[in-house]
């Protein structure tokens, strides 16, 4: 098969399972991209992505667009049709060749005042584009707040709506026995309002654990108020703010500490989840991000209701006390489950099965409701 990807920049949560994709024998697969990758991920230490055989078409012309949109029989995988002007022109380019289309997006179900106008934006792009499409490949697709939810409500049909994830390449550790007498737990990410932060604080605060501690690894607007949280709270000499660091470090903390956690009230996966999970560290998040899908309660985590400090307290003190696991044989499990290789298999399972179910003319017909 031919698959043609259109993305705004080599997403290194995207690169394993396309690079694995164009192992896999008959496929051709070709990678479009404004630019290699944004200098906010360059200065944060994430490298430009091994791309392996597939081939990439970096800032395409609008002739090359046309071209590569529209090649026969090829499978088009557009990443976001709202806000991104690459995937946006491709799909336009598209229109009209013998192709198939699938959208690929994350969840944007994310509660609050900014729900409805994001769905009436999301409702009027559906209309515009679901007659044109095969499938959506949804990261962060399940349960209350998933974008299986979002987007069939926004009218496209459930059926055609199929999970997905993130994928990150696997960071070699070694799992050696950690000699210290606490147990640690670690943020690593934005310190903003969105990734609540502060209730992540007030649960370790009445933590019945009073060796444990917690590493927050990260920058942003609410670090000032985070370390007066912090103090007030009584916990400032048990908690550890440390500012950004490279990703490869980023990911050593990771393998050196107990649990991750991702209190987010919103996130459309979180991939700090895979990168955790995919060194033996289990990880506690909450209900509203996308990367929960990946969770099994006491298997490699705990998910928790978002905004609930005693939730989140509660999950903590079940991986404190009563959680035992093998770091290395959870890295193994989950590089393997979350690996590029499995990831490409099930992608190009979907597509085969999206591509079968739907009619002769490329579409499918815009539900009515009754």
């Amino acid at each position: 098969m031919t698959y043609v990807f259109w993305h705004s920049y080599l997403m290194f949560h995207q690169a394993a399972y396309i690079r694995a994709l164009a192992e896999l024998p008959g496929n051709t697969v070709h990678w479009c991209v404004t630019q290699d990758l944004p200098a906010y991920y360059r200065d944060r230490g994430y490298p430009v992505p091994d791309t392996g055989q597939v081939q990439v078409h970096r800032a395409p012309t609008p002739a090359q667009t046309a071209e590569l949109a529209s090649l026969p029989g090829s499978v088009q995988v557009f990443f976001g049709l709202r806000g991104f002007a690459l995937p946006l022109a491709a799909f336009q380019a598209s229109l009209g060749a013998p192709v198939h289309r699938f959208l690929m997006t994350e969840n944007r179900y994310e509660p609050g005042a900014r729900l409805l106008p994001r769905w009436l934006a999301y409702t009027w792009d559906a209309l515009r584009y679901r007659r044109h499409l095969s499938g959506v490949f949804c990261i962060g697709h399940s349960g209350r707040y998933g974008g299986a939810r979002f987007f069939s409500a926004c009218g496209y049909p459930r059926e055609r709506i199929v999970p997905f994830v993130h994928v990150v390449d696997r960071t070699p550790v070694r799992h050696a026995p950690v000699r210290r007498g606490h147990k640690e737990i670690l943020y690593a990410g934005q310190l903003i309002p969105r990734k609540r932060i502060d209730v992540l604080l007030q649960a370790f605060s009445q933590l019945a654990v009073p060796s444990a501690h917690l590493r927050i690894i990260g920058q942003g607007q609410e670090a000032a108020n985070l370390q007066q949280l912090a103090h007030e709270l009584g916990i400032a000499e048990r908690v550890d703010f440390s500012p950004a660091l490279p990703n490869a470090e980023t990911v050593a903390a990771m393998a050196a500490a107990d649990v991750l956690v991702l209190p987010s009230r919103f996130d459309g996966w979180g991939a700090v989840v895979n990168e955790a999970l995919m060194v033996g560290t289990p990880v506690i998040c909450s209900n509203r991000c996308g990367a929960s899908d990946v969770i099994e309660n006491g298997r490699n985590g705990y998910v928790f209701e978002a905004g609930n400090a005693r939730s989140l307290r509660e999950r903590l003190q079940s991986i404190c006390q009563d959680f035992h696991w093998n770091r290395a044989a959870l890295a193994a499990a989950e590089s393997t489950r979350l690996g590029g290789a499995a990831v490409a298999a099930r992608f190009q399972k979907s597509v085969l099965r999206l591509l079968a179910a739907e009619p002769a003319s490329l579409s499918w017909k815009p539900e009515v409701s009754q």
